[in-house]
């Protein structure tokens, strides 16, 4: 029913259709409802979670666990869990935890495929096995928190100018912050906003609202999956360091937005698998591959 409004002139009606809303239920299409669902959801798109991990079955189960417990009715998950060698002793152990996640009701896969430490092709060969419209590459030493996380990363992931999507990401037992995106800066790419507290809001709003950035962190990044292969994946000569900067770098230049979710965090015992990069050894390596970023 047409009204008009007497000081302006103006037509005001009622508009059959929603043009925003806050819910972070996922409908049909990116979140938003169409007249021709006819009120009726989409199915959900199935996430892929691939996680490399060796020799750490302890911190693998509370991420595992923290990853399943998620209410009925949430974005169906499968898990590929990629191992580049555990020992005996850690791969009878992680087989028995493979076993608790898949009795309990989660698709999962135990890939155990001995080979040297190379973060991108783990992740890629994930891909390779992959069946879902989107995939999360997930760090074995994340600590998710929240219910309805996933379902917020995934909202954002369908958009179609998005590429890739993060988490904010905390030290563990804390809210001091790790991961808020990534920054380039003259000394190189960083975590924005690392080692501060996120009880204040810095640069108006930065850590409180969704926002876009040049990268995410490869510990917690989801990412279509035809948007990854388009984009060719990890590049496999960056063995541990700068391989999720460079696919970010790849995406925006691809024409995709990065994006930082704001709303929801996880845990991270950083470095806890492969160890520190405060070696001489591992300090080369970094500068090495922070170089060959820039020349890519």
């Amino acid at each position: 029913k047409e009204v008009w409004d007497t000081q302006e002139g103006c037509p005001v009606c009622h508009i059959r259709q929603i043009l925003f809303h806050r819910s972070g239920k996922i409908t049909a299409g990116v979140g938003n409802t169409k007249e021709e669902d006819h009120g009726e959801e989409e199915k959900l798109p199935m996430v892929s979670v691939i996680i490399p991990s060796k020799d750490n079955p302890s911190v693998l189960g509370k991420c595992l666990r923290s990853l399943t417990q998620r209410p009925e009715g949430s974005v169906p998950v499968e898990i590929l869990l990629i191992d580049n060698g555990s020992n005996e002793e850690n791969r009878k152990k992680t087989e028995q935890l493979v076993e608790e996640i898949r009795t309990a009701g989660t698709p999962i896969r135990y890939v155990y495929e001995p080979a040297e430490f190379n973060f991108s092709t783990m992740c890629n060969r994930g891909a390779e096995l992959a069946d879902g419209k989107l995939l999360l590459f997930l760090n074995d030493d994340i600590e998710l928190c929240e219910n309805d996380w996933l379902d917020k990363m995934v909202s954002r992931a369908l958009q179609p100018y998005v590429g890739s999507v993060g988490l904010k990401l905390y030290y563990p037992d804390s809210v001091k912050i790790q991961h808020d995106g990534i920054v380039n800066l003259p000394v190189g790419p960083v975590h924005k906003l690392q080692f501060m507290e996120d009880d204040r809001s810095y640069y108006f709003g930065r850590n409180r609202f969704t926002q876009d950035c040049v990268a995410v962190t490869g510990a917690c990044l989801l990412i279509r999956t035809e948007v990854f292969r388009e984009a060719g994946g990890f590049r496999e000569v960056l063995r541990v360091a700068y391989n999720d900067v460079e696919l970010g770098f790849r995406l925006l230049e691809m024409g995709y937005y990065n994006v930082v979710w704001n709303d929801r965090f996880a845990y991270h015992h950083e470095s806890l698998s492969r160890g520190s990069d405060e070696s001489p050894e591992k300090m080369q390596r970094l500068v090495q591959e922070r170089e060959l970023l820039y020349q890519m």
